[in-house]
């Protein structure tokens, strides 16, 4: 999660319906993972559809501390923070 979202939704993130249309205005990727016959009988513009999501277990952390790459914005290497 973004500084920006963190501010926004302090703990687990969570948004209304109008603080998730703001935030896709400003750039989100607004993810529905509903199944196939939710998705196709409406969703909010501009979403995209989730089909396979996993969480990750450990997070990013795990994911560094397996030896997998972390890159930064530029494509450049990264850290977790």
């Amino acid at each position: 999660m973004t500084g920006w979202a963190r501010q926004l939704f302090p703990g687990r993130p969570r948004a209304t319906a109008e603080q998730a249309r703001d935030l896709q205005q400003q750039g989100a990727i607004l993810l529905d993972v509903r199944e196939d016959a939710e998705w196709q009988a409406g969703h909010a513009p501009k979403a995209r559809h989730g089909r396979e999501v996993v969480n990750l277990s450990g997070g990013m952390r795990a994911w560094a501390r397996a030896g997998l790459p972390v890159v930064a914005a530029g494509g450049h290497p990264g850290r977790v923070a």
